[in-house]
């Protein structure tokens, strides 16, 4: 998909990929599995633009189906660090992982498209390794912890029990923006302008 456009330079009209362009303007866009690669990505750009400007807000776009926790909890946890004001912006879908950037945006700025869809389990892992019984064990003791910390932040974001928050997660449940303002998840719905 070409996704560049033209940007008038000083020798004229010069190509620009287009979230390259976005990315200048503080919007920012999470569209796929939360990789290594993206997650790096993403914090970089908001350390880049909170350094340029601490009281501009950044625009994060999610449309993801979640991901690797640790490169969830990476992005996390940069943007509870930053000066800048962080709106998040669910478009299409924000599933499982993806949910914590969702919610971790600043109060008041957590939106939602009207057909979006927010979905909210517990971890889920296929592990399909070879291990000894002393590594397995970490690995589910490390599984239990990161799972912990997602219902942790989730409590904090909608001001509901971690117990509650477990509960009602104990399997995957889906969201229309409505409900999810509701539940605590996001603070607005974007209805289409007329």
């Amino acid at each position: 998909m070409n996704t560049l456009v033209l940007e008038q330079g000083p020798d004229g009209d010069e190509p620009m990929d287009v979230y390259q362009k976005l990315a200048n303007d503080r919007i920012l866009f999470i569209t796929d599995q939360i990789t290594d690669e993206l997650a790096t990505d993403i914090v970089a750009t908001l350390l880049l633009k909170d350094c340029e400007d601490t009281d501009k807000k950044i625009t994060l776009f999610i449309n993801s189906n979640g991901g690797d926790i640790r490169n969830v909890l990476m992005i996390y946890d940069v943007m509870t660090m930053l000066s800048s004001p962080i709106e998040t912006v669910c478009i299409g879908s924000a599933m499982d992982e993806a949910v914590i950037l969702l919610a971790g945006g600043k109060k008041g700025m957590r939106l939602a498209t009207s057909n979006a869809v927010i979905a909210v389990s517990q971890l889920v892992q296929n592990w399909h390794t070879s291990t000894n019984l002393t590594d397995g064990k970490n690995l589910l003791d490390q599984f239990v912890s990161d799972n912990n910390r997602m219902m942790h932040i989730l409590s904090k974001a909608t001001g509901k029990p971690v117990k509650t928050i477990r509960k009602d997660f104990a399997q995957q449940v889906f969201y229309k923006p409505l409900q999810a303002k509701a539940y605590g998840l996001i603070d607005k719905v974007i209805s289409p302008s007329k």
